[in-house]
């Protein structure tokens, strides 16, 4: 029951990232240079980035703010809420950025010769996934970091929502096993 109650629970959250993600994905397919590919993977991967580098700490910097005498305070639970939401939408545009990217790079460089070829084409969508998968595994297993293709259900597993109301520590559950095995590894 539980085994299956877990899997439910996997999949539905599933379910519910991959609509988040669709969702930011076709705002920004209809509003970030939709007529211009270039300029829209150069928005996607500038802003993602952006994005990323400043939710880094941001938690942190509304604790201490909200520490400080005469300033209102900020609820923790809505930094929190505002970082992991900085971080979502940054996600998705790296990835929007990096996905645009391989269908430019597919349709502009390898196939330059020809307009017509889209990456997406039935037969052409098999070579540009066979590229990036396999650039993609290359680099991942290198660096050690293929665990990374897991995303948003197996992170159901490893940050909870109840840590951004509660400020108790994100991992629990499944992973918080692994996480301290990798840690002790690490450390030995």
């Amino acid at each position: 029951v539980n085994c299956t109650k877990t899997l439910a629970t996997h999949v539905g959250v599933g379910m519910c990232a991959a609509s988040f993600w669709r969702g930011a994905w076709y705002l920004l397919d209809d509003h970030l240079f939709p007529e211009d590919s270039l300029k829209s993977v150069s928005a996607s991967l500038g802003l993602g980035v952006a994005g990323m580098a400043a939710s880094q700490g941001l938690v942190a910097r509304a604790e201490n703010m909200s520490s400080r005498v005469g300033i209102r305070p900020l609820p923790l639970a809505v930094a929190r809420f505002g970082a992991i939401y900085t971080v979502a939408m940054s996600c998705v545009l790296v990835w929007r950025g990096t996905w645009l990217g391989w269908d430019c790079f597919y349709e502009r460089v390898l196939h330059a010769g020809d307009a017509e070829k889209k990456a997406t084409d039935p037969g052409h969508a098999t070579y540009s996934g066979l590229l990036s998968k396999g650039v993609a595994l290359t680099a991942l297993l290198t660096t050690g970091l293929f665990a990374s293709v897991l995303a948003p259900p197996a992170a159901v597993s490893v940050i909870r929502d109840f840590s951004v109301k509660s400020g108790q520590r994100a991992y629990r559950g499944p992973a918080q096993s692994m996480v301290n095995q990798m840690f002790q590894s690490g450390s030995s």
